[in-house]
């Protein structure tokens, strides 16, 4: 065969630099004699003086730098030379030999050695590789050719890769080469968007003009990327992709097919075309491909329709035989990676759910969405589509197409156009009319293709589905058959002869051609598209009685656009749901009752259909959904096209907030259906979302936008200049808010000119975009044009106060100047220019401006580089301003920066300074300019660092500071000198009032108001770091601080001997017997202490309050030491001092609770007696009884005990209440638990007449008879002041209290606040419930935990209205359906001073309690 060498396609001098490096490695390890021929290449002068350089290197370096810039002719020579006669890589030979090419020498080139060496054509063993691959890459070219020519019948429009778009994305994330390196900058960062990454608009065919490029192409079933992936594979083989000397496009549906490991050459030459040389012809090709896979490109489609899921593999090794056999997804998954034929092109087709299993295995990823049709390409398509069936028939469907929403917003994905066109077809073709309802939804759109396909089969009589009832039963089953193995592809011995014969002849099937894992050529049947056999697939769950409610339930899900790793793998089901939803239509009713058929066809449909709408209903009140649910379960209530549906999807949610997804006019129109049909107010924020600009002309459609918000750097100036053909359109907005984009000055000029033409707009927001001055002044002459706006205008790159905010009411016009800039504005109550670049220069401007800001109530100026200087020069301000009320600023004015105005007289003053390390210089200015400030002064230092010469200067003009009421030192970093200059400040500072230090937690001083000059208390908080004794004198009063070191536990203690104070010591280490012992120091050292208490229960802090007073007379003293464990020996302690004991202690015997009761029996003066959770026995108990004879001042007893056990307690019960006896103050008394009897009840029946005041009885946990309970509760008619009546019920008979309660003697002077039946043994409470008439002052009424039905409740309903001043109502876990609740809230429009009604835990559904709700909010149905 005579040699034909390969077209030169690269320039050799190129090469040659190219490959230099490699070159010098492998002539450096040659022999000498070769070499030296190799230099007789070279001009006889530069040899010379080449060989004159002493290094070897350095002469096959000057060899090499010769040939890059001598004769082409003599440089190809050479790498002939090099590669007959040298070892060296694959991919380096067959690159130098592509480039070589025949040699034709000049003739002034006679005189060099080349002719010498010149390989004769016998020794040019290794150039057949190359005709090979020639042979090979002829081969493919043919076969794409073909396989383009059958895949492009019956296409309508040409397919032009130009104008097929793609949204393109590089993933590739930002890493620093080293730690040191800095990280992406802002404007970078701005670049990338959200998720770190540009987006470009590129066609299809750029996607194979750059080599070694991983692409993963996104796109929506019937988007077309198969055909234009075969379209691609057509342009390469005449020659449109130079780059890639090599394409294979395989498919995933073909791959399924193998089942058996596969090896790389099995997988190139088995599945895609074997090379017709045989397998020296293979070899060849195998070996290019290994040695040059950057010119190799590898295309595979529908990633989505692959039966395996691709992981990476962690266990991979890092070599790779080309001919070793792996599973089919170890294969797939070595390309992505890169592990095998690193540097190909390679080229991947999904839909987007599977995504994340690609983006995982490689981190410089290109990913693509595939974009649709716009409005222009689906009228180009239709106007081609109806070209030949007559200018009627094409005026009349094309102009339907382009008029009817739906129709046109589902054709912008190129299948459905299709489809759509089919249907037009069909029903106009028919003598249907203009006027004629058309398909409104997706699944009515599918059902009339149907039609038009079956109309097509001989004896096509009308209604097509009772025709072929039969012939449409089969093939649902098929197309189920087929999601539930996941398959698309059916092999011709798997359907049934007479099935297939007719799904073929109706076009509802199609033949393809299939290569099996043994290589065998064959041929399968797949539906028209996948989308029509999930159509048929749910036409089949609709209609079929095999498929039961928990197999419907399984097959609907909501898909989700966002995917994790650990997401199963399931592709068939994306549009299921959807025709689920469709069949649920009432006007798909009367198909699907052709398809059942028999007997009670109607019923089983219209419940099948009702299943479906519940799935809905509780999908629809669900608060948890995602964004890609939300916009999901749109779709799906656009499918039923019911209109309560979409109001409780609205209703459950004011916002639909979508993130980080794409979006299509499809999704946005069932948005848009959803937001009108439920009539009620909603807003749309979309963050970070994709979407073409088309998508923005559907939101006019959606008619009750009350809010408007983008976020996002992908939002640029072309999005706002269509965004301002929409603006104007939206009747309902009140908010709009374009935050965190790309807006420039032209942009915001744009918008403003559109919402000149939004009045009613209210709120706007433009924070963190790229506006400047000119920008921002843009929109601020659209203010006097919109009465109630609120600007926002935050983050723009300006020096000057450009965010306002506009009042609802009253509007000032002002002007200011900067520099020689003048803009105006109106104010309102609050404004922001937060996240600017003001500076201290800036905000001293701003200030300047406050005599013109009437009304303004807060400004925000967080986040503008103020610095200490500011702060000082704001403190200025809050003593000067006759508005300013406070100043919040945190970290020295690098963050949070707030103003705050008070229109009106200001009570107080607060400056903050929180998160802040100040130093010494700036606390003393800070300070002084608050000395002048006119009104009662906070001053707030939490959070911060100080060090000991700040505070000093801070205490040195605190005597100064006579306006401060509060100096707040909370969490503040100090030394333990710096706590001890605060604690001196008692000293230095006359008018403190109390100083409070605790570590890591509040630290406060309190001071006197001057005004009064009176200092009426003071308290100390002890520092743990005071670890020392220390004497103070403090206007002749003495501050002990006391330490007990040792083993023993320390206590501190604080005395005040003539001290008129509030003492308080807080310290972790102090024990309850340490208290005690403390308390009896203090009382024995000041007897006029009238108040010990303990505070902060159950905490490890043991925190007393010592009071006492230098007035004369008898006082009343308490005591408290609740939650803690007190021995016997400290029982007794306190026995001797007390004179009114709050005690919830426990932890002593019985002995030592008789030795506190015998120590209560001598406090005359006590107002208060409470023995929580003492058990106390029948001695202890008559001792109290003898103790409570002589309390004359007692007001309240609360027993809520259990008896000690093995004493029955009734006649100590019936002892103590007859002790009760001329306590004329009761105003509570609780004695649950008590076993009280008849007898009990009829001694404390005695004093009730008497205890005109008393407020609440409680007296549950008894044993007390119907009889003795009915007498109880007409006593209780005496005390005209009983407020709460709780827990009255006992162990006896539930009903006979009822009838008492029901029908008091003279409910009329009772005016009960608080009235308690909580699980009282009875659901018949109808006749209680008609009762609460009487007690008209009611407040509080529980009827929970008792099975109340509705009668009940709906009894209650009619009562309501009669209850003035009832304000909740308790009806937790009772039996109430819809019904009674439903009662309960039509009587709520009677009824204003109701706040809430409790009804958790009733018959009532989620649905139905979200539904009530929206009517009336004071129905609660949580547990809260």
């Amino acid at each position: 065969m005579a040699m034909e060498y390969v077209k030169v396609e690269e320039d050799v001098h190129n090469v040659l630099t190219q490959e230099i490096h490699e070159l010098i490695d492998i002539l450096s390890n040659q022999e000498d004699d070769f070499l030296n021929k190799l230099f007789g290449i070279m001009e006889r002068r530069v040899l010379e003086q080449l060989l004159h350089l002493a290094s070897h290197r350095e002469r096959i370096m000057g060899l090499l730098d010769y040939l890059r810039v001598a004769d082409p002719a003599i440089c190809r020579r050479f790498l002939q030379m090099v590669c007959m006669n040298y070892d060296m890589p694959m991919r380096l030979e067959s690159r130098l030999m592509s480039v070589a090419g025949p040699v034709t020498l000049k003739e002034n080139n006679s005189h060099t050695l080349v002719d010498e060496y010149t390989p004769s054509q016998e020794s040019c063993v290794k150039r057949p590789r190359m005709d090979h691959v020639e042979s090979y890459k002829a081969s493919v070219s043919t076969f794409l050719q073909q396989r383009w020519e059958k895949v492009r019948q019956g296409v309508v429009k040409e397919v032009r890769l130009e104008e097929a778009w793609v949204s393109l994305r590089n993933r590739n994330p930002f890493r620093p080469r080293d730690r040191a390196e800095r990280g992406p900058s802002p404007s970078e960062l701005q670049e990338r968007g959200e998720d770190g990454a540009v987006e470009d608009k590129v066609t299809v065919e750029s996607l194979l003009h750059s080599a070694a490029q991983i692409t993963l192409l996104l796109g929506q079933a019937g988007s077309g990327k198969t055909l234009l992936m075969y379209c691609l594979g057509q342009r390469w083989a005449q020659g449109a992709f130079p780059s890639s000397q090599l394409l294979f496009l395989l498919e995933f549906r073909q791959l399924n097919l193998v089942v058996q490991p596969l090896s790389l050459k099995e997988l190139l030459f088995r599945c895609f075309l074997s090379p017709e040389g045989g397998e020296e012809e293979g070899v060849a090709v195998l070996d290019f491909i290994l040695h040059n896979p950057e010119k190799i490109c590898l295309i595979f489609d529908g990633y989505d329709e692959f039966h395996t899921k691709i992981t990476h593999l962690e266990t991979q090794s890092s070599s790779f035989d080309p001919l070793s056999p792996v599973p089919m997804a170890e294969l797939i998954a070595g390309l992505c990676s890169g592990r095998i034929l690193p540097g190909c092109t390679l080229l991947i087709t999904c839909r987007p759910r599977d995504v994340t299993d690609l983006e995982t295995l490689v981190d410089c990823i290109r990913i693509g969405w595939l974009l649709g049709f716009n409005k222009s390409s689906v009228k180009e398509y239709a106007d081609q589509y109806f070209q030949d069936r007559g200018e009627d028939l094409k005026k009349k469907a094309v102009g339907h197409l382009l008029s009817n929403h739906q129709l046109l917003t589902m054709s912008y994905l190129p299948a459905l156009c299709h489809i759509c066109c089919v249907c037009l077809e069909h029903m106009f073709s028919g003598g249907m009319s203009q006027t004629q309802a058309l398909p409104t939804t997706l699944t009515q759109v599918y059902l009339q293709i149907l039609f038009a396909f079956l109309s097509q089969c001989p004896g096509s009589d009308p209604p097509v589905l009772e025709t072929f009832w039969a012939e449409v039963t089969q093939l649902s089953q098929l197309a189920m058959r087929g999601l539930e193995a996941s398959r698309i592809v059916f092999l011709s011995e798997e359907v049934p002869s007479n099935l297939l014969d007719f799904a073929t002849k109706a076009g509802l099937l199609s033949l393809v051609d299939l290569t099996h894992e043994n290589g065998s050529k064959g041929q399968g049947y797949v539906f028209m598209h996948l989308t029509m056999q999930e159509f048929l697939g749910a036409l089949h769950i609709m209609t079929s009685k095999d498929i039961t409610e928990a197999l419907l339930r399984k097959k609907f899900n909501l898909k989700s656009r966002w995917t994790t790793k650990s997401d199963p793998k399931n592709v068939f089901t994306d549009s299921l749901h959807l025709y689920l939803c469709g069949f649920a239509a009432p006007a798909c009713s009367s198909y699907l009752i052709q398809l059942v058929r028999g007997v009670g066809a109607a019923g089983w449909v219209n419940k099948r259909q009702a299943l479906v709408l519940k799935i809905l209903r509780s999908l629809a009140m669900s608060t948890t959904l995602t964004g890609p649910k939300l916009v999901e379960l749109c779709r799906c209530v656009q499918e039923t096209q019911d209109a309560q549906l979409a109001r409780e999807v609205v209703g459950s949610r004011p916002c639909f907030e979508l993130r980080n997804i794409r979006l299509n006019p499809v999704d946005l129109d069932a948005v848009a259906f959803v937001v009108s049909s439920a009539g009620i107010g909603c807003g749309l924020d979309f963050g970070a979302c994709s979407m073409e600009l088309e998508c923005l002309d559907i939101l006019p459609s959606c008619q009750h936008i009350d809010y408007l918000i983008f976020r996002s750097r992908k939002y640029d100036d072309k999005f706002a200049d269509k965004l301002s053909c929409i603006l104007p359109r939206l009747p309902t907005m009140k908010r709009f808010e374009f935050i965190c984009g790309n807006l420039t000055d032209v942009g915001a000029a744009k918008l403003a000119k559109a919402l000149r033409r939004c009045p009613q707009i209210k709120q706007l927001n433009f924070s963190d975009n790229s506006l400047t001055d000119r920008g921002v002044r843009e929109i601020a002459d659209i203010f006097p044009i919109l009465p109630f706006l609120t600007i926002d205008t935050s983050a723009s790159h300006t020096e000057s106060p450009t965010v306002i905010t506009q009042t609802y009411y009253t509007n000032l016009l002002f002007s200011y100047y900067l520099g020689c800039e003048k803009y105006i504005f109106y104010m309102g109550l609050s404004f922001s220019i937060s996240k600017n670049a003001l500076g201290n220069k800036g905000l001293k401007n701003l200030l300047d401006l406050l005599p013109h800001l009437g009304t303004i109530q807060e400004i925000n100026v967080s986040e503008n580089a103020v610095n200490m200087e500011g702060v000082v020069f704001l403190a200025s301000k809050l003593a000067s301003h006759r508005n300013m009320s406070e100043v919040n600023i945190s970290h020295g004015g690098k963050k949070n920066l707030f103003l705050i105005f008070q229109s009106n007289k200001r009570t107080f003053f607060v400056c903050s300074l929180t998160h802040s390390s100040i130093q010494p210089s700036d606390m003393a200015k800070l300070c002084e300019r608050l000395v002048r400030c006119p009104g009662p002064l906070v001053l707030d230092f939490s959070h911060g660092s100080l060090r000991d010469d700040a505070i000093e200067r801070l205490l040195r003009i605190l005597p100064k500071m006579t306006s401060l009421q509060l100096l707040n030192m909370s969490h503040v970093q100090m030394s333990t000198n710096g706590a001890l200059l605060l604690v001196r400040s008692l000293i230095d500072c006359q008018h403190v009032r109390a100083v409070k230090l605790m570590p890591q937690g509040e630290a406060f001083i309190k001071f006197a108001n001057r005004k009064t000059d009176q200092a009426t208390s003071a308290e100390v908080w002890s520092h743990p770091m005071l670890n020392q004794v220390r004497r103070r004198k403090w206007d002749g009063y003495t501050c002990m601080y006391l330490c007990v070191k040792g083993s023993n536990v320390m206590c501190q203690c604080v005395l005040f001997r003539q001290c008129i104070f509030p003492i308080s010591i807080d310290e972790t280490w102090i024990t309850a017997e340490a208290a005690v012992n403390l308390v009896s120091c203090c009382l024995n050292l000041n007897p006029k202490i009238h108040t010990i208490s303990k505070l902060f229960s159950f905490s490890p802090y043991t925190h007393f309050y010592v009071f006492s007073t230098n007035l004369t007379g008898p006082q009343s003293i308490s005591f408290s030491l609740s939650g803690h464990v007190i021995s016997d020996r400290g029982a007794v302690l306190l026995s001797t001092t007390l004179q009114k004991l709050l005690s919830h202690c426990y932890g002593w015997t019985e002995a030592g609770a008789l030795d506190i009761v015998r120590g209560l029996g001598q406090c005359r003066s006590l107002e208060g007696i409470c023995l929580e959770s003492v058990e106390l026995d029948e001695g202890s108990t008559e001792c109290l009884a003898c103790g409570l004879r002589s309390m004359t001042s007692l007001k309240s007893l609360n027993k809520k005990v259990t008896m000690a056990t093995g004493s029955t307690g009734e006649g100590a019960t019936v002892v103590l209440l007859a002790s009760l006896e001329g306590l004329s103050g009761m105003e509570e008394i609780e004695l649950e638990g008590m076993r009280m009897t008849d007898k009990g009840v009829g001694e404390l029946i005695k004093h009730l007449p008497s205890w005109k005041g008393l407020r609440k009885i409680s007296l549950s946990e008894n044993h007390i008879s119907d009889q003795a309970g009915e007498r109880l509760l007409q006593a209780l008619s005496s005390c005209t002041a009983l407020e709460e009546l709780n827990k009255i019920h006992n162990l006896c008979n539930p009903p006979q209290y009822i009838l008492c309660i029901h029908s008091p003697r003279d409910s009329s002077s009772l005016d009960l606040l608080s009235f308690s039946l909580t699980s009282i043994g009875t659901s018949e409470l109808t006749g209680l419930a008609g009762s609460l008439v009487n007690w008209i002052c009611a407040e509080d009424v529980s009827f929970a935990w008792n099975g109340c039905g509705d009668d009940v409740a709906v009894k209650l309903s009619e009562v309501l209205p009669q209850c003035q001043k009832l304000r909740r109502l308790d009806l937790e876990s009772n039996r109430i359906s819809m019904k009674g609740a439903e009662a309960l809230a039509r009587s709520l429009q009677s009824c204003s001073s109701v706040e809430v009604i409790r009804l958790w835990r009733n018959a009532i559904s989620n649905s139905d309690a979200q539904r009530l709700r929206q009517g009336e909010k004071r129905l609660n149905f949580s547990s809260t």
